[in-house]
């Protein structure tokens, strides 16, 4: 099982209450083929991340708002997003020099790179993930505005850094893609960073699933027509809801 499914497995469980004695998580984790050195680690790695307390027996459950929202965001669809970021990390070659931007799906392609990469990055979550990659042979993290909500650095500060880097492929996620090909951002101002990294380069790639295909978004900020490609979980059903004309993989 795959250590995103994981935590979902966890997050939905301890949220029941405020409290869990620790052999009860690990009952819960044995039914679910989980092992308890396993369970021991993820529960570690949630505790980093603010959202529960260890304590000798037991776990008390803290449930920050937007670190709970943003696990929810990252396993819905799930499944079509493990396999958007299985295609897309078969596009990188070694020793490229790519920017990701934010987003969960994105997150999954950066904890799924296998060959030596570069990566450049606004998300601070990102960078995380990028840190427990053994792949990832070069990480810059651009600075600027902080976005507690998102984790991320965004502002002029932020756009003129990506200015003076020269990566050559982009990848990024979107909110929404409606039937016209135009894509869409929940944040302008992280729009605005992506939008500064996409002028940098030729090679610019969409990691969207089939789910926000076809509705209309908050922000437009790009066009299908625009990109190299979209990355898709359903690019049959996807091809039959957009009139761009892009390759659709």
């Amino acid at each position: 099982m795959h250590r995103f499914a994981r935590k979902k497995l966890f997050l939905s469980y301890l949220c029941t209450k405020n409290f869990h004695n620790m052999q009860d998580i690990l009952e819960y984790a044995k039914k679910n083929g989980i092992s308890s050195t396993t369970t021991r680690r993820d529960l570690k790695q949630i505790e980093q991340e603010g959202i529960i307390e260890l304590f000798y027996g037991g776990v008390n459950f803290i449930g920050l708002k937007n670190q709970i929202k943003d696990k929810e965001e990252l396993v819905t669809n799930f499944d079509k997003k493990i396999i958007i970021a299985q295609k897309a990390e078969t596009y990188l070659q070694q020793n490229d020099f790519i920017f990701v931007g934010s987003g969960s799906t994105c997150e999954l392609f950066v904890s799924r790179i296998s060959r030596p990469v570069k990566v450049i990055t606004n998300s601070y979550r990102i960078l995380n993930l990028l840190e427990q990659n053994p792949n990832i042979n070069y990480i810059i993290l651009v600075g600027g505005k902080w976005n507690k909500n998102r984790a991320s650095f965004y502002g002029s500060f932020c756009e003129e850094s990506l200015g003076l880097i020269n990566f050559t492929k982009v990848f990024f996620s979107a909110s929404h893609v409606d039937h016209k090909g135009n894509i869409y951002k929940t944040n302008e101002e992280e729009a605005r960073v992506e939008l500064a990294a996409l002028a940098k380069v030729q090679t610019k790639i969409a990691l969207i699933d089939s789910t926000k295909i076809g509705k209309q978004g908050f922000y437009q900020f790009y066009h299908l027509d625009n990109l190299t490609s979209l990355i898709t979980d359903n690019p049959d059903s996807i091809k039959k809801k957009t009139l761009a004309k892009i390759n659709i993989i």
